[in-house]
């Protein structure tokens, strides 16, 4: 796969290559002539399932990406997918939370009722690495430092009651506004649990990485498993700290990951 759209990719999304500019963000790899967005597709499967729900999008609470297919039919080229640039700006960080949460309700209420896609079984990455740890019993792995963590918040775990269905794991910094219309949600990893874990990991996320705070987890909280869905949002990113610490690729923010979670895990677990 390559970070630069192939020849072949834009040939196929009908892509004006003159124009082409390399957009922030997308790990370096997120391209825009001003009218498509391209991208390099992770597994099909989940690549396919994300096109198929956006070309049916009827909500008219929360706008997401107009999937593009190829000159063929296909949801993919070479290795890349396109989509129709959302307009909008990134919400800003900590002003537009109310907008965050406003989007993702309106996104897992549009959500609601799809089946548990099954490629979710065999998807294998850091983070669906993170979401196991959080919720179905996957063995620590880490540096001394992470998993001293890891093991505080799990003795403290508790059956957690809530339904599940397909949510997007990473709403904090993917939401887009534009005036005098809806929010916008891009960049989603689907996964399949409680529509609050989703509030849950966006409320902790802005504590963690963002300083908001920690004031913000008891005005979020919602239901009877909050607390429960707050434990499994810090697991589910200690998870992929652990295997970066692991493989001594720790990066930014997560160098002092656990550092930034101390004051947060006294709040919660006192």
């Amino acid at each position: 796969m390559r970070d630069v759209p192939s020849a072949e990719a834009c040939l196929r999304f009908g892509v004006d290559t003159d124009a082409l500019r390399l957009l922030p963000g997308g790990q370096g790899k997120t391209w825009s002539d001003g009218r498509l967005v391209l991208k390099p597709v992770g597994p099909s499967a989940e690549h396919t399932f994300r096109c198929e729900v956006y070309a049916a999008w009827r909500s008219p609470a929360v706008r997401v990406p107009e999937p593009v297919a190829t000159d063929r039919g296909d949801w993919s080229a070479d290795g890349w997918g396109a989509h129709v640039l959302l307009p909008g700006r990134d919400a800003r960080l900590l002003d537009e939370l109310a907008v965050v949460r406003e989007a993702a309700d309106a996104f897992h209420d549009a959500l609601r009722g799809l089946p548990r896609p099954a490629f979710l079984d065999e998807r294998d990455d850091p983070w669906s690495y993170g979401d196991r740890l959080a919720f179905e019993g996957a063995e620590p792995i880490g540096d001394a430092a992470t998993l001293a963590v890891v093991d505080r918040l799990l003795v403290h775990l508790a059956p957690v009651s809530a339904p599940e269905q397909v949510i997007h794991g990473d709403v904090l910094t993917n939401v887009v506004v534009e005036d005098g219309r809806p929010p916008g949600l891009i960049d989603w990893p689907v996964y399949f649990r409680p529509a609050a874990f989703a509030l849950a990991v966006v409320a902790t996320d802005a504590v963690t990485f963002h300083g908001a705070p920690v004031s913000l987890l008891d005005d979020w909280a919602t239901g009877t498993d909050w607390d429960q869905l707050v434990l499994r949002a810090l697991l589910y990113r200690l998870g992929p700290t652990g295997v970066f610490a692991q493989q001594r690729r720790l990066r930014g923010p997560l160098v002092t990951h656990v550092e930034r979670l101390e004051p947060l895990l006294d709040a919660v677990l006192g």
